[in-house]
């Protein structure tokens, strides 16, 4: 049996543009995308291109580290785009897929982590994942509640699928800071000028990941013990679980296994 790699949303790119040579793939204009434009997403085997597979650290289980390919490079990624590590003040938005793991690895930079959910009741989970704060959105204004965080988050990574959500956070950044859509939705983005210029706030978004990001990300999470809670399912059992998603009830992570 060969080495175990792991195949990421990047199938492959033209190999020749600027972004390319310059190592920033996930950039390329002619990217495709696994499992959408390239056949190897819910494949029990795939022909994949050398250069856009990763191979898999010393024990890191690769039905435990499925989601790490998407979920986990966008949630590391962002934030290490943005900025975050020690010190530095992160709040995240939503606790699902991308959400949960950015709160992790939040932590594991050496951050101080907020958590922006819609009710109280992912409290607990949020402050088991590494969380200080838990900000409820139906109870207490979410910008207001960050603002209170000692001036401010430095980053909002928003991992919920919701522009609104995102806007709501804004001024909960403090100068400097930055927010980073990881979620979206397609509404569009309304943001008040006035308090991002006289703050000189950024916005940017994140789309997951070059090879390279996924080398980093898998290593970091090898390396603090970071994986998410997976559920095996057989590719039987994957309409019903689409469907318990696309109705709100998702019950963890779900990993095809052949």
């Amino acid at each position: 049996m060969g080495d175990a790699v792991g195949a990421q949303f990047l199938y492959d790119s033209c190999g020749h543009c600027d972004y390319c040579v310059s190592g920033d793939q996930i950039l390329c204009p002619a990217k495709r995308v696994t499992g959408i434009v390239a056949d190897g997403g819910y494949a029990e085997y795939a022909l994949l291109k050398g250069g856009y597979v990763t191979p898999l650290p010393a024990g890191l289980d690769p039905v435990a580290a499925a989601p790490l390919m998407c979920a986990g490079l966008t949630a590391f990624n962002g934030l290490r785009q943005a900025g975050a590590g020690p010190g530095s003040r992160v709040a995240v938005i939503g606790s699902g897929g991308i959400g949960a793991l950015a709160i992790r690895y939040a932590a594991a930079m050496g951050a101080r982590v907020a958590v922006v959910g819609r009710s109280a009741g992912g409290e607990a989970t949020a402050k088991e994942l590494g969380a200080e704060l838990y900000v409820a959105t139906r109870d207490t204004d979410p910008a207001a509640a960050l603002k209170a965080w000692d001036g401010g988050a430095n980053v909002i990574l928003n991992a919920a699928p919701s522009n609104e959500a995102a806007a709501a956070a804004l001024t909960g950044l403090a100068p400097d800071g930055t927010l980073v859509l990881c979620g979206y939705d397609n509404t569009p983005l309304t943001l008040a000028a006035q308090p991002m210029v006289l703050n000189r706030l950024r916005v940017m978004a994140s789309p997951s990941g070059s090879p390279h990001d996924l080398r980093d990300t898998l290593a970091f999470s090898a390396q603090h013990g970071i994986l998410p809670q997976v559920t095996p399912i057989t590719l039987d059992e994957a309409p019903a679980a689409l469907d318990a998603m696309g109705g709100g009830s998702p019950g963890g992570r779900r990993v095809i296994t052949f």
